[in-house]
């Protein structure tokens, strides 16, 4: 795979979570049963979850078997969530609330937001006071990233590991 097109293939988690945080906003304004509400909440909050975590696995399984160097790999897979965790720092701890700006917060926020609904069980359990501030969601968000470079190299190992098997049953 060339490396430009794994560079746009790592941006996928990151519109994953876009896609469900407009879901989200939608389902959250309909005239619905509060039921059908809940499901679609709960929905639009895992599905980008599950998706972006089968997708960096798909995605680490393939480089792997086309023995993509890892040091390659890894700096193609994570720039957006390197970029993401730049920008939201920048957003939300050295920019004023009046001088934001909302889309570079968006693209600091929307790279962990697959799998934010973990990262924010993760964060509670650490959490003593029970409150959610700015150290917290930076917290969730490192959590979030993590998670996904953890999933993306689990999906690459597993793929080398496929290959050399493929190699030791050819010989």
């Amino acid at each position: 795979m060339k490396p430009w097109k794994l560079c746009l293939l790592a941006l996928v988690p990151g519109v994953l979570g876009w896609l469900g945080n407009v879901l989200l906003a939608r389902v959250i304004f309909l005239p619905l049963p509060a039921a059908l509400v809940n499901l679609l909440t709960y929905a639009s909050l895992y599905l980008p979850t599950v998706a972006a975590a089968v997708f960096c696995l798909w995605l680490g399984r393939r480089c792997g078997r086309e023995k993509y160097p890892f040091p390659k790999y890894l700096l193609c897979t994570q720039w957006p969530s390197a970029v993401s965790l730049i920008l939201y720092i920048w957003q939300f701890h050295f920019v004023s609330d009046e001088a934001r700006s909302t889309l570079l917060a968006m693209l600091g926020q929307v790279a962990a937001a697959p799998m934010m609904p973990v990262a924010a069980r993760l964060t509670w359990l650490l959490d003593t006071d029970n409150a959610w501030a700015q150290a917290e969601s930076l917290l969730a968000n490192i959590f979030s990233l993590t998670l996904l470079a953890a999933l993306s190299i689990a999906g690459y190992w597993w793929g080398r590991r496929l290959q050399r098997g493929a190699q030791a049953g050819a010989a």
